[in-house]
């Protein structure tokens, strides 16, 4: 028999991978650092972010001639990516929690997701590189579900005292740990916090043989650690 009085946990960290980021044609050829076309390399980067993050995928398909569906199954993926991020850093084991109790956490990382904000400020061009400006204001995701949390774990605990999970097995305790956080996060509908607004230039990369623009990986997950972070 387990013995009652188990406790849950502090929060952890991880990483997040899979980021849609097409191509963009070459569309600008003005001499000034701030004209001949620059805003198209501005929307393109607010197409990808609003298709990764918001699931808003016009602007993105317009620019890079992407289908919807491969737009809609990287925005699911980088969702489903996001929700296991969210269980490892709230000490829910992913590999052990049931396919329902992720799905949970992915209503929960829409919500998030749902709520980013970032704006392109500037383009400057220099020669063939061009940098848009980008002002976020960063979501601080553990004090945005440090209520929740806290008190779903505070619930957990006082039932595990109690001796609620004597005699279930590892595994349907911690699928009972994962399905008491996710209702807590689901439930919750308080606001969202927000750190101090920062700039962040993202330098596009350019493909001189194809003339096409694009955002690169490492980028992309800087971009990602930016707009809303669960790793500090």
């Amino acid at each position: 028999m387990k013995i009652s009085g188990r406790y849950k946990r502090t929060m952890a960290v991880l990483t997040v991978v899979c980021y849609m980021a097409l191509g963009l044609t070459g569309c600008g050829s003005g001499e000034k650092g701030n004209s001949g076309g620059t805003e198209a390399y501005q929307e393109y980067v607010i197409g990808i972010m609003d298709a990764n993050y918001l699931g808003q995928y016009e602007k993105y398909m317009e620019i890079t001639g992407s289908a919807q569906a491969e737009a809609e199954r990287i925005y699911e993926a980088n969702i489903q990516n996001f929700a296991l991020e969210m269980e490892e850093a709230l000490s829910v084991k992913t590999d052990v929690v049931s396919k329902n109790v992720t799905e949970q956490f992915m209503e929960v990382a829409r919500k998030i997701y749902g709520q980013v904000k970032y704006q392109a400020v500037d383009v400057v061009r220099n020669g063939d590189t061009y940098t848009v400006s980008l002002e976020i204001e960063p979501i601080d995701f553990r004090e945005t579900v440090r209520e929740p949390f806290q008190k779903a774990v505070d619930t957990f605990n006082e039932q595990a005292k109690s001796g609620a999970f004597d005699g279930k097995t590892d595994e349907e305790y911690e699928e009972a740990y994962g399905k008491a956080v996710a209702a807590g996060l689901v439930l919750y509908d308080g606001e969202i916090s927000y750190g101090n607004k920062i700039t962040v230039d993202v330098v596009l990369d350019y493909d001189k043989e194809n003339y096409v623009y694009f955002i690169s990986d490492e980028q992309m997950e800087a971009l990602d650690d930016d707009v809303v972070s669960i790793t500090h």
